[in-house]
């Protein structure tokens, strides 16, 4: 299965797979403009703008949005990442290009009406006030922040409430004129739908409506990391603990072997991490590895939710689990499993509209490929048991980790308990 990419006049992409296996059409509109463009001084402004071409046009109100497609029975939504935003509807396809209409009116038509800004302003104050209380989410966004430093990626992606509370009519619009530009947005849309009638409702809603800006492509400085270490003490009950390492970007050679092995270090019940931290030990209800990948730049993080006391104990076990993946690797039944699952995971993504959408428009905005299941597979089968290990012996450099604890003050010293 590999979807093809159209290219326009003005500079905009199509990504378009047909899927006549369905019913149903996603269409998504990703544009590189995330926290990572923004500065000290408008930071949040990214998202805030997620919110607001949701608060009416000029002929919708923010209400009839929401009734308009609820007739439908679609869906439609958006989210902020570091790197860009997306909007993007789910709906029948026989209602794709109503859904293509109202997703031009709003990126287009948007008043950014001085009363709804008032209005969202407090909504997202409470977005982030919501965010502050999930002492997970805190660990790890903290330790993203740490991990870049000075680089832009290090910046939250709801931004501050000192930055919100200061953004203006004319800073939302200042930012969409430099950032909403056709060379840096991908259209994905993914469905019931051939790719003659995906290319026209381009053609109608999309192409020549966004300005143009060749200077403006999208991408990540890569960034270097020393390591960094906070502590946010709180009187809570658990200790949130994230800790971030050096790794691949989506672009790298080794991405496929590296996201494979995340599988059995810390990505399931059998994995590394799960069995002696809380199965052997009973130290956490929550631990887990992941990683975080971008065009230039990438990390492998680990979370662990604990009691404060047992908080060094855990560090220490995880720091062990590393040593002994760089010194001996993970064994061929680890090395079997991991590829499996990796090739498990490719193949039930495919089962989404919604995740295609997003898959294929990711790749395209951010690595200017066209991303196949098929060659990713491939891939994955022609990795030896040798090579994988060898590549591994590089990850989760503890020289260069970034720690973040969130809970109870506590004496012992985490960072020092990982940090080589």
């Amino acid at each position: 299965m590999k979807a093809k990419v159209y290219q326009f006049a003005d500079g905009l992409r199509l990504v378009h797979l047909e899927r006549k296996s369905t019913r149903a059409v996603a269409i998504g509109i990703l544009t590189g403009a995330g926290s990572e463009n923004e500065n000290a001084d408008n930071n949040g402004v990214s998202h805030f703008l997620e919110h607001m071409f949701f608060k009416g046009t000029k002929t919708r109100s923010s209400l009839d949005i929401v009734k308009e497609i609820d007739a439908l029975g679609a869906q439609i939504n958006a989210f902020t990442s570091k790197t860009s935003t997306c909007f993007y509807t789910f709906s029948i396809d026989e209602d794709s290009e109503r859904c293509a209409e109202i997703l031009s009116d709003l990126l287009f038509e948007s008043v950014f009406d001085k009363e709804e800004l008032e209005r969202e302003r407090k909504v997202v104050l409470e977005e982030i006030s919501m965010s502050d209380d999930d002492n997970a989410d805190v660990s790890l966004d903290t330790v993203a922040s740490l991990y870049f430093g000075e680089n832009a990626l290090s910046r939250p992606i709801l931004g501050t409430r000192e930055t919100v509370k200061a953004l203006s009519r004319e800073d939302l619009v200042d930012y969409i004129d430099k950032n909403y530009c056709a060379e840096n947005t991908v259209i994905s849309i993914v469905g019931n739908i051939s790719a003659d009638k995906a290319k026209k409702l381009v053609e109608k809603y999309f192409e020549g409506k966004f300005r143009s800006n060749p200077a403006r492509l999208w991408h990540d400085e890569p960034h270097i990391t020393v390591g960094a270490c906070k502590n946010i003490f709180k009187p809570i009950e658990q200790a949130n603990i994230a800790l971030a390492f050096p790794s691949v970007s989506m672009t790298d050679k080794n991405y496929v072997a590296v996201n494979a092995g995340g599988y059995v270090f810390g990505g399931g019940m059998s994995s590394r991490l799960f069995s002696e931290v809380r199965e052997k030990h009973g130290l956490a209800y929550s631990v887990y590895s992941y990683n975080t990948c971008y065009a230039n730049n990438g990390y492998s993080g680990v979370y662990i939710g604990t009691n404060p006391k047992s908080a060094l104990q855990a560090v220490e076990i995880v720091a062990n689990i590393i040593d002994d993946v760089r010194a001996n690797g993970f064994t061929e039944e680890e090395f079997r499993r991991s590829i499996q699952q990796a090739k498990a995971a490719y193949i039930l993504g495919q089962d989404s509209n919604g995740a295609l959408m997003r898959f294929y428009a990711k790749w395209l905005l951010m690595a200017d490929a066209v991303q196949d299941f098929d060659a990713l597979i491939a891939e994955l089968e022609q990795i030896k048991y040798d090579d994988f290990n060898e590549i591994y012996k590089k990850e989760f450099d503890r020289s260069r980790v970034s720690l973040a604890y969130v809970g109870k003050e506590i004496k012992d010293d985490l960072f020092a308990a990982i940090k080589q």
